[in-house]
This record gives structure tokens, sequence and C-alpha cells, in this order.
């Protein structure tokens, strides 16, 4: 038995309750503005639960970025995020 099915064998599987509960975290893609703002929120991965989802997208465009150094070329970026919930 190789190392990776030694591995694998000591995986519990969740029960279907685990199974089925919103996650704990949405992955999104944020749209940031040359001045390090928010200016637009996008759900990849939902989190299972919508008001979850919801939320992570209002708190995300309140969140404030580094902006690009002045010598920089300067444009509008995409970028992938994950935000995790802590209850």
């Amino acid at each position: 038995m190789g190392l990776i099915d030694k591995l694998l064998a000591g995986v519990t599987k969740l029960p279907a309750s685990a199974a089925s509960a919103p996650a704990d975290r949405v992955l999104v893609r944020v749209y940031l503005d040359t001045a390090g703002r928010v200016t637009d929120v996008k759900i990849k991965k939902s989190c299972g639960d919508p008001e979850r989802d919801a939320q992570a997208q209002r708190e995300i465009m309140n969140m404030r970025f580094a902006s690009k150094g002045k010598a920089a070329k300067t444009s509008h970026n995409w970028h992938d995020l994950a935000y995790t919930f802590h209850d």
C-alpha cells in the first residue's frame, strides 16, 4: 500500500447532515478600481445560504485594498477572493 493510499484510508466521510450544511466560506470575484476600492462583487461559489452570500457581498463592498503605485500603469482589475465567516 502506497503512502497516498494509507493517507486516504484514514479519511472519515462526513455524515449526510454535515454535507448539506452551509459552508463557512464564499468564493467571489472582486472588481477593484485604481484606488483599491471594491466596485463589484460576483459570487463564484456560494456557501449554500443566500443570506450569508449577500452578507459576504455587503462586507466585501465596504473593504479597501492597497492601490497600485503611481509609477505603475493603473487599470481596473478582477481578483479572486475567499471570504470566510467567523461566527
